[in-house]
């Protein structure tokens, strides 16, 4: 009997190559696959798959807006808080008896807020809705006699004419420094 050797591979160096020779790798080009591992499963017509996908987004797709025609406050709110919500510097928005509450602005802009306090006041009014029962933003003040320090109107009214009293002050010297530079260039020395 013949004796064969282990098969070996050899690693030839070719220029900076190494070339590695294994006769299962050298055949016509196809990866010689031993088994698969579920035959009987067999492969998915991605045609169909493609049709599936496409009919389920579009099934998502009517059934929200049914939702959004059932319940449309309610898909609202599901959509705001599904997409983040609110913005890490934003208040969130209140409600009171479905009408939106106005944010309450900053001091020199508060062009609509007026308006829309107004406007939300008659519509409350309407309903019937008490007033001691409204948000206290919104509520009438009534000026009262045990009420301690000046109205907030009072002192928007104070903020403002503090700083036009002090733009008239800087105004008044400045004239004044032109005067003196006008006398002193004007008088002979």
């Amino acid at each position: 009997m013949l004796r064969t050797a282990p098969i070996r591979f050899i690693n030839a160096p070719v220029g900076r190559r190494s070339v590695a020779y294994d006769h299962r790798a050298i055949s016509d080009g196809h990866k010689a696959t031993e088994h698969r591992r579920k035959p009987a499963r067999g492969g998915q017509n991605l045609s169909d798959r493609y049709i599936r996908l496409e009919k389920s987004v579009r099934q998502k797709e009517v059934f929200s807006n049914k939702l959004e025609q059932i319940q449309p406050s309610l898909a609202q709110v599901v959509s705001q808080s599904s997409a983040g919500g609110l913005k890490p510097h934003q208040k969130p928005l209140q409600f009171f008896h479905g009408f939106q509450i106005p944010e309450e602005p900053k001091p020199p802009a508060d062009d609509g807020y007026e308006k829309a306090v107004a406007n939300l006041r008659s519509s409350l009014y309407g309903l019937g809705i008490p007033e001691y029962e409204w948000p206290a933003s919104i509520q009438l003040k009534a000026s009262s006699p045990n009420q301690s320090g000046p109205s907030d109107l009072e002192k928007r009214k104070d903020t403002i004419l503090s700083a036009f009293e002090e733009m008239e002050r800087s105004l008044a010297l400045k004239r004044q420094a032109e005067v003196k530079a006008e006398s002193r260039d004007g008088s002979p020395s």
